[in-house]
């Protein structure tokens, strides 16, 4: 029996023991990786130190979405479920999901907002690391592969968006699509202020090799972990739910035709998929029976990006790993692990649901082992090649790197997304939040995403998927401080906002006062930054 065959016979549950025994290697990839999720936070820290300031605690391309997780759990610590903040309208308090719970109750013991949030950062570090580094203990026996795998799986970063981006073919428009399919599939995006998502990718593998272990023997124990591994996947993010089910229901499917008894399967299926399937039914019924969470489906439901640009996208790591499809799947670890990119691929095709994008999200893990296979089969027992290998990871994961990081500079320096906050907003939004009276905040879209979760009012608009007719409000709220309004056109839409404050911030806002004057106590000033109060 050679080597291959031998490790191909050991059960999988064995090949997944010493998961906590790090290799020299594999703790410096554990420490680049989580250097990385650090590294924009780091730098934002670095710049309010030399130009002063405030780190408003997002630390990802798009500011709204970390803001929306803050007012969750701000919202959690109060009421447990929460409800849209972004509309000044009543709503039901239908949403509970674990992740912002546990940090609302971090928050209710004495961490900041943002502190509350970002304290799962080590945690989605170590369980994204530790997703990554089960796949390819499972399937890889030489160490030179494990390792290779190892570092595309973590840090694939498609090269051809850096192409395109630097290179300014095609325009925007191809531009951004490529950017978009780059960041669904680079694990840095989810370190970079969409923690919830690394979780929900670590616990993918995880859950397929206990399901794995459980089905070949390892008891009910093991298809528990499998169940808990698929609930909490689903719940932080739908996506990975789904294709963690798609994955164990098209490959016990398969194993029927191999001799598999159909009882045998389903009652293995039955506790992940029981399980997985109760969070994803339950996001189904919020986008049905809640307002705002039907509100923000239509918002996200804009046209795929191209064919070819999932092609182009996928091809640096999708076309090594199809090579792997020609060797034998001999047990079902080996099915599901070629199920897994074609099922993310169907859930994102497939017509329902919302944002389909994110099915793309943890891809690089299966690809990464499946390329790995396929170069281990061309080089027999052959070494990998260090150069090689340093020129694959500078060519798939460094210059793509370098190109997301370059990105998000781009995006702070701009300006347009409140990464920081002024001394004078931050005493502002302290005022806001001290104060006695009740009532929602009519401000400007940019400090619209931040006075929830640094206040814990409504206001008129926010976040573009939770804000109602956003586009109008938009033109309203900037004319508005923009000081373009008559004093009648002004009451007129605080009136209809039902706010009971007007809130400017420090970003080039006309003095209003005159304007609101009729209709408000004066102001209090902070600097830059007001606070009115309407009559």
């Amino acid at each position: 029996m050679t080597k291959e065959e031998a490790r191909r016979a050991r059960p999988s549950w064995v090949l997944a023991q010493g998961a906590l025994r790090l290799d020299r290697f594999e703790a410096g990839v554990l420490c680049t990786l989580f250097a990385l999720g650090v590294a924009p936070l780091a730098g934002l820290l670095l710049r309010v130190w030399t130009k002063g300031g405030v780190v408003t605690g997002a630390d990802g391309f798009l500011v709204a979405d970390p803001m929306q997780y803050l007012t969750w759990l701000r919202e959690a610590s109060d009421h447990l479920a929460v409800a849209n903040l972004y509309d000044l309208a009543d709503g039901p308090r239908s949403f509970v999901h674990p992740g912002v719970l546990v940090s609302g109750l971090l928050h209710e013991a004495g961490l900041g907002v943002a502190a509350a949030y970002l304290a799962w950062k080590p945690l989605a570090v170590l369980v994204l690391f530790a997703g990554a580094l089960t796949l390819v203990r499972r399937f890889l026996a030489r160490r030179d592969d494990r390792r290779l795998a190892l570092v595309l799986a973590l840090f694939f970063a498609s090269p051809v968006a850096a192409l395109v981006g630097w290179s300014g073919m095609g325009g925007n428009d191809v531009k951004f699509d490529f950017d978009f399919v780059s960041g669904e599939l680079w694990p840095g995006t989810y370190l970079w202020g969409y923690l919830f998502t690394a979780l929900a990718v670590g616990l993918l593998p995880l859950g397929l090799v206990a399901y794995e272990r459980g089905r070949d023997g390892g008891g009910a124990g093991a298809l528990a972990l499998a169940a808990a591994c698929g609930l909490l996947s689903a719940w932080m993010q739908p996506w990975q739910g789904a294709t963690f089910v798609a994955v164990l229901v098209a490959t016990e499917l398969v194993s029927l035709r191999r001799g598999r008894r159909a009882l045998a399967a389903a009652r293995d299926l039955a506790p992940p998929v029981a399980a997985t399937l109760a969070p994803l039914v339950y996001y189904y019924v919020l986008s049905r029976s809640d307002a705002s969470w039907e509100l923000a489906g239509a918002v996200n439901d804009f046209p795929r990006w191209p064919w070819w640009v999932t092609v182009l996208g996928l091809l640096p790591l999708a076309l090594p790993a199809a090579f792997a499809y020609r060797l034998p799947a001999r047990d079902f670890g080996a099915l599901a692990l070629r199920v897994w990119p074609l099922a993310g691929l169907a859930i994102f095709y497939q017509p329902g649901g919302t944002f389909p994008f994110h099915a793309f999200q943890g891809l690089s893990l299966p690809l990464s082992v499946l390329a790995a296979l396929a170069l281990r089969e061309w080089l027999g027992e052959r070494t990998v090649p260090l150069a090689g290998a340093a020129a694959v990871v500078l060519a798939l994961c460094v210059v793509g790197t370098l190109y997301r990081a370059n990105e998000l500079r781009e995006a702070v320096n701009l300006g347009r997304q409140p990464f920081f906050l002024e001394t004078a907003e931050r005493d502002a939004l302290r005022d806001l939040e001290r104060r006695p009276e009740p009532g929602g905040v009519l401000t400007p879209v940019y400090s619209g995403i931040l006075v929830p979760a640094y206040t814990g009012r409504e206001t008129y608009i926010g976040a573009g998927s939770w804000t109602p007719d956003f586009d109008s409000r938009h033109r309203e709220t900037e004319a508005l401080f923009a000081g373009e309004m008559g004093t009648a056109e002004a009451r007129a839409l605080v009136r209809r906002s039902g706010a009971e404050f007007l809130y400017s911030d420090c970003h080039g806002r006309a003095d209003i006062e005159r304007i609101v004057r009729p209709f408000t106590v004066p102001p209090r000033r902070f600097g830059c930054a007001a606070v009115y109060r309407v009559r």
